[in-house]
């Protein structure tokens, strides 16, 4: 069974993540074909990956966020230690690219600090699992 001692404001933190994953990953696979043609950043962000590749993998983190918010056992911290993990890396690529494409670094500073956000999450599903599977080998 999962610790409920930190886990209320964790899963706090992953829905709100899960949702701006969400909306960031339709928003990528609806429009970004079609806007990147008007954005540096959307462009840069387009070298590397496909934007309906960038759109899949924020709503991979989504549904792995979702897992670990609704599944009631041990199992639930790995889902959030793998969401927060590739949620924080997309996260701090598009931060990287807001830093290469505009001049106001606030944009950027906030994609960041959602990146570090999400590292959180990760870290704390990755400790947790850690903890349990440690008590489980004793």
């Amino acid at each position: 069974m999962k610790d409920r001692r930190y886990d209320d404001a964790v899963e706090g933190i992953a829905f709100v993540m899960l949702l701006y994953n969400l909306l960031t990953g339709l928003f990528f696979i609806i429009s970004g074909n079609r806007i990147i043609e008007h954005s540096k950043l959307y462009q840069q962000m387009g070298s590397l990956f496909t934007m309906d590749a960038w759109g899949l993998i924020f709503i991979c983190s989504t549904f792995l966020l979702v897992f670990g918010i609704v599944v009631k056992s041990k199992a639930a911290y790995v889902f959030l230690a793998l969401g927060g993990l590739i949620g924080a890396s997309v996260m701090f690529l598009y931060a990287v690219a807001r830093f290469d494409t505009t001049d106001y670094a606030l944009f950027a500073a906030r994609y960041s600090m959602l990146a570090i956000l999400q590292l959180g999450i990760a870290v704390y599903g990755g400790y947790m699992s850690w903890v349990h599977r440690k008590k489980s080998n004793m």
